[in-house]
């Protein structure tokens, strides 16, 4: 009797796939699941089988039951879009977790299961990602364990890896740039008739986003304030959103006599204070070529005057407050940080300084 032809892999990449049916969804739908073998689709199917004798018995014991073929790379995919698409703004999806995701996690662990993954996996990792900033490692440390977090609670791991694992960065600190109080003064007036936005940074610590969503109707010149309502950045693909202001961080603040001297002549029309061509919002990248145009006429009419991004305008004025004497807590609310812990790492090297300053005649 001739033996049996073997049957040939029914997928392209040699493999014998088997689709079974391992449960119900909520609707009553099933939940289809293929399983794979280099052998033949009778082993795929007893792996389906053992798969499903698996999820029996840890609903009769009352044990988890943990996918195990479940990849880093598809975890991470599917808790982007389920967990942080449309639930953070575009730009903090763009750049916080979606790059951070698809340019250090996946490229690493991409293909390794979720239950395979050890602390000392991680540390390795970190090591190899030490030329980041503080601030670079920090993201990827969030999103690590965001990632095993939601992975446990969907029952694809039993621990978080990452959870005290620490990481060192060996990349060299930027000290932010601020102007001093004499600089302040010349580039205020300097501003004044070129770009007087400018002076609205310098004088009121907003964002770039906060300051190009500003309308007539967050100035109240009566009782001298100044509403954060909304912020301006840009959308993937072109044009721009209005989302809240970052953390959600509306507030009312004091206007000085300069912030108002600029806005008020501005606030005579509806609409934004600094719009587009068009009247509607300014692009957030428009607005920061204005700035490094403004900066470089600035740098070589004087030398001396260090060109600063947004930023470090921004950052300039929280720095002036602390020189004044402002408390932390007063800074925070102003500048709309999302906790005091933000405030004093921002701002602690100023104390120093100031503290210096204060005992140059007895050290």
């Amino acid at each position: 009797m001739p033996r049996k032809k073997k049957e040939q892999p029914n997928r392209a990449n040699g493999l014998y796939e088997v689709k079974m049916t391992v449960g119900k969804k909520m609707d009553g739908s099933p939940i289809r699941k293929s399983f794979y073998s280099h052998v033949s689709k009778d082993d795929a199917r007893r792996q389906g089988q053992k798969y499903i004798q698996d999820m029996q018995i840890a609903n009769l014991t009352g044990n988890t039951f943990v996918e195990k073929d479940v990849t880093f790379g598809q975890w991470a995919i599917r808790w982007l879009e389920t967990y942080k698409r449309g639930e953070v703004d575009e730009n903090t999806y763009r750049f916080t977790y979606k790059n951070t995701v698809y340019n250090h996690l996946i490229p690493y662990f991409g293909g390794a299961p979720l239950t395979m993954i050890r602390p000392i996996d991680i540390k390795e990792f970190y090591a190899t990602k030490a030329n980041l900033s503080e601030s670079g490692l920090s993201k990827i440390r969030m999103c690590l364990n965001m990632i095993f977090e939601t992975a446990i609670d969907n029952d694809l791991c039993y621990k978080n890896p990452a959870k005290r694992v620490s990481y060192t960065s060996i990349a060299e600190k930027t000290v932010k740039r601020v102007y001093t109080d004499e600089q302040i003064d010349l580039v205020e007036e300097y501003a004044l008739t070129r770009m007087p936005e400018v002076i609205v940074l310098l004088e009121t610590g907003v964002r770039r986003g906060e300051l190009l969503g500003l309308s007539s109707q967050d100035i109240n010149l009566t009782h001298r304030t100044l509403s954060v309502n909304r912020s301006i950045t840009d959308k993937q693909g072109g044009g721009v959103l209005i989302n809240p202001p970052k953390w959600d961080s509306y507030r009312t603040n004091p206007l000085s006599e300069k912030a108002i001297s600029v806005l008020q002549w501005r606030c005579q029309t509806d609409g934004y204070l600094f719009p587009g061509w068009d009247g509607g919002p300014q692009h957030p990248n428009t607005w920061s070529r204005r700035l490094n145009r403004f900066m470089k006429n600035l740098n070589r009419e004087y030398p001396e005057i260090p060109m600063l991004t947004a930023h470090e305008l921004r950052h300039t004025y929280g720095t002036r407050l602390r020189r004044a004497g402002v408390d932390i807590y007063t800074i925070q609310k102003i500048m709309g940080h999302k906790d005091i812990k933000m405030t004093s790492e921002i701002y602690v090297h100023n104390e120093i300084d100031t503290l210096r300053e204060a005992l140059k005649d007895v050290l």
